[in-house]
């Protein structure tokens, strides 16, 4: 593979991402993926979009205020309105770099804007991540307008192909996160003063209500760990996406209330500080099997393994890249609670597994040279 700075020298390939505002909360895969991209790239000299809100990126990425607010998980239209207008009148750069999950209205406002701008004289490239699967494929074709196609994972890729995506440069380049800020003892304490959760074990759900099934197979699991542990507790930290998660989380927690378990499950929903709950998990139960609207390998995740947290899985999707997690099938509560209940009594090597894998894959420094090298790629073909 070419070195970024081998071929850009000094005067590296200038980066526009165009994704959802780079602010905070950092608590968004795509958003944080650009941050992480941003402020790890060394050959590239990145821009991202922003609001007058200081990121705190550092003096080495550009911040252009192109957003009015922060917004919530999706751009509204006059958002998008506001990205397009830049497209067509600032700054080109050597590379624009989208990071969208792929949709009719990026797609077709991503394509006007390069033609536009190459009839007066642009010449970039285009780098399509995409941040999220399509709820389907088909079709998805029409959405695609990148010199090169990033798949998060070899099953978003797979999908691509099987949907008759031929002719383009796709290729997979793993997510990034960064490791979770070390949690102190006192800390520790407090977070599981505050939840009331004793000192006993912790399992932790992540996910959602009411897209996937995750969120029901760990309440059906529930009432099996408890018998097992009955020093544990079983949190769901999931947060309000939709309108459809309070009506979730009335129908998890009367799942709940049936089997009994009330008194040792915590029903948090959004999370301030979710270093802190992981510092204080022992298993990361995530069966969840449909993954619409986040990265192919969540956030959370990748910050598990960082501090080798065993995990719990759904098989038969993108989450089989972090194969030193233990896998169900979907909906497959006993087997849930099986697993969990191992990984209780057998943590350490599946852990050191784990933070192996990150280290190798996941930390941002090494997915961000993957990047370097693409854009150093792409920029020597323009020139």
């Amino acid at each position: 593979m070419l070195s970024a700075m081998s071929i850009a020298g000094s005067q590296g390939p200038r980066v526009l991402f165009v994704s959802k505002p780079i602010v905070p909360p950092w608590n968004d895969g795509s958003k944080n993926l650009v941050r992480d991209l941003a402020t790890h790239v060394t050959g590239a000299t990145a821009t991202v979009l922003t609001t007058s809100v200081d990121s705190g990126l550092g003096p080495r990425v550009r911040c252009e205020p192109v957003y009015a607010s922060p917004g919530r998980f999706a751009p509204s239209v006059f958002a998008n309105a506001r990205v397009f207008r830049r497209l067509l009148l600032g700054d080109g750069h050597d590379v624009w770099h989208f990071v969208f999950a792929p949709n009719a209205v990026s797609g077709v406002g991503a394509l006007v804007a390069r033609e536009l701008r190459a009839t007066f004289g642009w010449r970039g490239s285009v780098v399509q991540t995409l941040a999220s699967a399509p709820r389907s494929f088909d079709g998805v074709t029409r959405w695609l307008f990148g010199d090169v196609i990033v798949a998060l994972s070899e099953w978003t890729r797979g999908r691509l192909l099987g949907a008759g995506v031929r002719g383009r440069d796709v290729r997979v380049i793993p997510p990034c996160a960064r490791a979770p800020r070390k949690v102190g003892e006192d800390e520790r304490r407090a977070t599981r003063e505050r939840y009331e959760l004793g000192s006993g074990p912790v399992v932790l759900y992540p996910g959602d209500y009411e897209v996937s099934r995750g969120a029901e197979t760990v309440a059906r699991a529930t009432r099996r760990l408890l018998r097992a542990v009955p020093e544990a507790h079983v949190i769901f930290a999931c947060r309000q996406k939709t309108p459809a998660a309070t009506k979730g989380a009335k129908r998890i927690g009367q799942l709940l209330h049936e089997q009994g378990a009330m008194g040792r499950v915590r029903l948090l929903g959004d999370v301030d500080d979710m270093p802190a709950l992981l510092a204080i998990s022992s298993v990361l139960a995530f069966p969840v099997d449909d993954l619409f609207a986040k990265v192919d390998l969540p956030l959370v995740l990748l910050e598990a393994l960082a501090l080798g947290l065993p995990l719990v899985l759904a098989r038969g999707g993108p989450l089989e890249a972090l194969h030193c997690g233990r896998f169900v099938e979907p909906g497959d509560a006993d087997a849930v609670a099986n697993q969990v209940l191992d990984l209780l009594h057998n943590p350490a090597d599946v852990a050191q597994e784990g933070q192996a894998l990150y280290r190798e894959r996941y930390e941002p420094s090494k997915v961000a040279a993957v990047y370097d090298a693409l854009y150093a790629e792409l920029f020597a073909k323009r020139r």
